[in-house]
């Protein structure tokens, strides 16, 4: 990428506010963009709620970002820390992330990944569309800040679907295991990958792209991007697990 469309794509995303979620309505709009991501992909059957979450999401460390445009989200993430109940893609890599935890290394999860559609329109992958594959690596560097600086976890792992591969090996991501079939997502393809957090940079500079690198590790993400997060009060686990969805129904 050029130095002249690597200005030009930020004149574009200056217009977004990357930060965490800090209310109950932006993360209730992250898990609709979920769900409608999931539902076009074929990835999950319908239901009422229109939202797509998980137990994970409780936990108060579990941190949802959000991509806004005016007061829209137009992109989300959600880091799940490593905790006694696991990490979600567990269930298909336990063995793979085990072998990390062993070493004595911290890991985290990012899932939970959906933009609005009603940006780009097109359906043309992340990496032949430069404005949608800018809105999520910037949303990806704000992430990355977050796990290194404010988690300070030394391994970021993701189960992505394989057609997605490339980007996440640009990204400097590694293959975590072999290709696995997720029952949670109607049996679609999954591959593990991890990122070793405190490796990355240096990679990064020895790479072939210095636009990735200025993206990334140039400038970090400002501390006001990650206050004021939102957290789980017992109002909000009644509304989203009980109400909202039959999850919790029968316990409270």
């Amino acid at each position: 990428m050029t130095g002249e469309m690597f200005e030009k794509m930020k004149v574009f995303l200056d217009g977004f506010d990357y930060r965490v979620a800090r209310s109950r309505a932006e993360l209730e709009r992250s898990f609709e963009l979920v769900y409608q991501e999931y539902i076009r992909q074929g990835y999950i059957d319908g239901h009422p709620s229109g939202m797509r979450f998980f137990l994970h999401n409780i936990l108060p460390e579990t941190t949802t970002f959000v991509a806004m445009l005016d007061d829209t989200v137009v992109a989300t993430a959600t880091i799940v820390p490593d905790s006694p109940i696991g990490l979600p893609m567990d269930d298909l890599y336990k063995d793979e992330i085990d072998e990390l935890r062993t070493k004595g290394r911290t890991v985290c999860e990012i899932s939970m990944l959906a933009h609005s559609h009603d940006l780009f329109g097109e359906e043309v992958s992340v990496m032949l569309n430069a404005k949608k594959m800018f809105l999520i690596f910037y949303l990806f560097k704000h992430l990355f800040n977050y796990v290194k600086e404010v988690m300070k976890t030394d391994y970021i792992c993701i189960a992505v679907n394989p057609k997605h591969a490339t980007m996440y090996n640009y990204l400097y991501f590694e293959d975590l295991g072999e290709l696995k079939y997720y029952d949670k997502v109607n049996g679609a393809p999954a591959m593990g990958k991890f990122l070793d957090v405190n490796s990355v940079e240096k990679k990064s500079q020895e790479g072939t792209s210095s636009s990735l690198y200025k993206m990334f590790f140039t400038e970090k993400s400002h501390p006001s991007k990650f206050i004021k997060k939102f957290k789980f009060q017992v109002e909000d686990i009644l509304y989203f697990f009980n109400l909202k969805t039959d999850i919790f129904k029968g316990i409270f």
